[in-house]
């Protein structure tokens, strides 16, 4: 049965990351020639956000996803690509032939960053922490229970097959940590947490900097080869650019789209197709946004090749579907989302619109939002639809989007793990009480058990067609990402979420 969504992380993402300039794509190439890997030095990232906690129950930005498996690691980490996961913590495991037990193989002599021993029984002390997790708890409803056989082993029973759970496990915040939180309480231990990732907490200012240093107990061979990480947060994107520009940072994490052409060729990498899609976010439990044509008419109004080219210099791709891409089990919808202002204005006509103002948050904080804004209005004002034109700081428009208090809102949701299938939760919350034929839980419970790459993808299909026929909100692009690399910094690969091995970073 598909998990039921959480508010806090679901508008988290609608209003959090709405138009942020933080990246998700397609795995970038790996910066500089490809020779043997260097062990020393420090690298300087800067960050648009910090990491909201070091608690995973707590993630929600991307930093902090992308931060903590760097000193918690999971069982398994994403693929470089971002298709799949690969061994972590555990080296190695299988499904029975019913998919109804995982058996994990821990790698042997681990050990956490205090020189302490990891074991089977530290594992199953961290499910049982993901299992009661408020805000993914039910992203694991599928484990029935977890046996240690031996020191090495991890045995999950399941209550039903789940294939989508190993790709969650992947995603960042399913981390493992000391049975018993090595003797602390939670809140004490996640001030300054340990693990057996590849590096440790040295140094930490929240808001302002983090400085990760090399966890000497690590199992990689060589790894992590830096000396130390020091993340700076810097949320205005002139300093960013302005910093490493003066060589005060090696590498940006995310860069604005409309100030990437100022950087060097060589040092941009684009990462494409992105797994994050930029929408208009309708209110559909009030206003005009609950009538299903005025939802069509939104649609029909976008130019979306139009849009691109003011909104993102070019940096994007229309939107076909309203899942993510390029991740495991992404389909194309059957269905079109096209350009047509008489089809826009008919199905107005349709709605019973009274032509009263419809309120459109966007991010104040960006650029890109703000411009976003005005773009959308004028396609919506072409067509008769009267906007009220909104920007709002970050947690105001959270607040607001959390009362449902808008008409539509631009956002962007972003896949935080190698299946398209963390996102069937945004929808289901979505579309609440206006799905009576289940199609989208149905959808979930297919790519839930899916074996085969074919069938995520039919799973998947089902969900999109629904999407594209009733419009929850409407998608109007896939926007590249840019990260920027100083020519010394190697061994760079992005996931399509933003997810990238920081032991494999090297300088040359």
């Amino acid at each position: 049965m598909m998990p039921k969504p959480y508010l806090r992380l679901l508008t988290a993402l609608a209003a959090v990351l709405a138009l942020s300039s933080c990246s998700a794509g397609n795995a970038a190439e790996s910066s500089g020639p490809a020779s043997a890997p260097v062990r020393g030095g420090e690298l300087t990232v800067l960050r648009a956000a910090d990491v909201d906690s070091w608690d995973p129950d707590k993630a929600l930005m991307p930093s902090t996803f992308e931060t903590l498996p760097q000193v918690m690691e999971g069982l398994v980490r994403p693929s470089a690509d971002g298709a799949t996961v690969v061994p972590g913590l555990a080296q190695k495991w299988v499904f029975d032939a019913g998919h109804r037990t995982l058996t994990f193989t821990l790698r042997p002599n681990l050990r956490f960053s205090n020189g302490a021993t990891l074991t089977s029984a530290d594992v199953a002390f961290s499910v049982k922490l993901w299992q009661q997790s408020v805000s993914y708890g039910t992203l694991y409803s599928a484990i029935q229970s977890a046996s240690t056989p031996n020191a090495t082993t991890v045995v999950l029973k399941l209550h039903r097959p789940s294939t989508f759970l190993l790709s969650w496990l992947g995603n960042g915040t399913a981390v493992v940590v000391p049975k018993g939180f090595g003797g602390k309480s939670r809140a004490d231990f996640f001030r300054k947490p340990i693990g057996a990732g590849p590096f440790v907490i040295d140094s930490y200012t929240p808001g302002q900097t983090l400085r990760l240093a090399r966890n000497s107990h690590y199992y990689g061979e060589g790894r992590p080869y830096l000396d130390a990480i020091t993340y700076k947060v810097v949320s205005d994107p002139n300093q960013q650019l302005l910093q490493y520009q003066s060589g005060q940072a090696d590498m940006l994490e995310s860069v604005p789209l409309d100030v990437s052409a100022q950087l060097p060729a060589a040092d941009r990498h684009l990462v494409k197709p992105s797994s994050t899609i930029h929408a208009a976010f309708v209110n559909t439990t009030k206003g005009p946004g609950t009538d299903l044509h005025f939802r069509r008419a939104i649609s029909y109004a976008i130019d979306r090749d139009s849009y691109i080219k003011s909104v993102f210099s070019g940096l994007a791709t229309p939107a076909k579907g309203g899942l993510p891409i390029g991740v495991q089990g992404s389909s194309a919808c059957d269905c079109t989302y096209r350009y047509d202002q008489a089809a826009a204005k008919a199905e107005l006509s349709r709605s019973g619109y009274d032509g009263s103002p419809v309120v459109l948050l966007v991010d104040a904080s960006s650029p890109i939002s703000t411009r976003g804004g005005e773009v959308a209005a004028q396609m919506l004002r072409a067509v008769g639809i009267k906007v009220d034109l909104q920007p709002e700081e970050g947690q105001v428009m959270f607040d607001r989007y959390s009362k449902g208090d808008y008409g539509i809102e631009l956002a962007e949701v972003a896949s935080v793990s190698p299946s398209v299938g963390d996102i069937f939760g945004l929808v289901s919350y979505m579309v609440t009480g206006s799905d009576p034929g289940k199609v989208i839980s149905g959808a979930f419970d297919k790519l839930d058990v899916a074996r085969t790459e074919p069938e995520r993808q039919h799973a998947t299909k089902l969900a999109e067609n629904w999407i594209g026929e009733h419009l929850p909100y409407v998608p109007i692009a896939y926007p590249d990402r840019v990260l920027a690399a100083a020519p010394k910094l190697h061994g760079l690969q992005v996931t399509p979420y933003l997810n990238y091995p920081a032991d494999q970073l090297w300088i040359g």
